[in-house]
């Protein structure tokens, strides 16, 4: 065996220490964050995401008060911590897609404020399920059916697929204006992830001002992130779209 291939070996190796420590890490703060719910964590959670995490028998009664507050409907209350042992079978090491999608919906709830409104490729669903015990053991086609499981329980808003054939995966309620759904519909069609202000003005036929308010809601909203240069100007960018 060469020098080189050995460098190349260790390389890899410390690679994929550090990845596996980086997964780790992120599972320990995930973790920590279901520990430390606090009740206004809790009802920023379903009045802006419209889920509650019943988790903490100590919220038993938040989360009923909540609930009918809200109008939450019971399939979107998380009573169970899903972690990555559970979704297999330990008798036929199969997967339980049921659990795989919520294993999915709790990672993408708790790192709500890193994705943004929760619309999402399927394919870095994937990435966020497909770690530790589960790695190598679920492939894409996994992903998809624990996709479709949580929009027939009614867990999660939708899954389409998108003009560049993209499978998108809305997480959690858009409460935008029609104007912001008509900006969002458009970055969808032209199948670019990204619009200018001037192209919703001619587009959509609205003054300055409206494309402007529209386009800094999605960005303050997350899901659209800002750019501007002398080239092109004022750009928006939809990174999940």
């Amino acid at each position: 065996m060469g020098l080189r291939r050995i460098d190349d070996e260790i390389s890899l190796k410390e690679a994929m220490q550090k990845k596996a420590a980086e997964l780790r890490m992120k599972e320990m703060k995930a973790k920590a964050s279901v520990k430390n719910l606090t009740k206004e964590r809790l009802s920023e959670l379903a009045k802006k995401h419209g889920v509650l995490l019943a988790l903490n028998p100590e919220l038993k009664e938040d989360v009923a008060y909540l609930q009918k507050k809200y109008g939450i409907p019971s399939s979107r209350i998380i009573k169970e911590q899903i972690d990555e042992e559970s979704v297999l079978s330990k008798r036929f090491n199969r997967v339980d897609h049921e659990k795989l999608g919520m294993l999915a919906y709790q990672r993408v709830l708790l790192r709500k404020d890193e994705i943004g409104a929760g619309l999402i490729p399927l394919s870095e669903v994937f990435e966020l399920i497909n770690t530790g015990q589960l790695k190598s053991t679920i492939d894409i086609n996994d992903a998809a059916k624990a996709m479709e499981k949580l929009e027939k329980n009614g867990v999660i808003e939708s899954i389409e697929q998108v003009r560049s054939g993209a499978v998108m995966v809305q997480f959690f309620p858009i409460e935008y204006t029609q104007d912001e759904q008509q900006i969002i519909e458009l970055v969808k069609e032209k199948g670019e992830g990204v619009i200018s202000l001037e192209a919703v003005i001619d587009e959509l036929g609205w003054t300055q001002s409206r494309a402007l308010k529209s386009l800094q809601s999605l960005e303050d909203s997350g899901v659209a992130k800002y750019t501007e240069s002398i080239l092109k100007g004022k750009q928006w960018f939809f990174p999940s779209i």
